[in-house]
């Protein structure tokens, strides 16, 4: 007996997270997070820019906003990655 979907669904089911590339395992979501903790430092270093009196942020305010970037991003690659060595050896 073949089972037919229903017709509003029109023959086609919405993907699992588990076939997501992001939110597959907890590593990977991590590197989700990870970027937008970057994107979002970066538009917190454009505010800061524009809330500064002289129009430019100072330095130790640029330092910040460019280490954090580099630290989000360097973690989102290696949670990438990690994420990535677990779904293979899962499957």
């Amino acid at each position: 007996m073949t089972v037919t979907p229903p017709p509003s669904s029109n023959g086609t089911s919405r993907p699992s997270r588990a076939d997501s590339r992001f939110f597959c395992n907890r590593a990977r979501t991590a590197s989700l997070v990870l970027g937008l903790v970057a994107v979002v430092a970066l538009v917190a270093g454009f505010i800061l820019a524009e809330l500064s009196a002289s129009g430019a942020p100072t330095s130790s305010q640029t330092a910040v906003v460019r280490w954090v970037i580099l630290a989000a991003l360097v973690g989102a690659a290696v949670a990438y990655v990690i994420g990535g060595r677990q779904r293979a050896r899962d499957g």
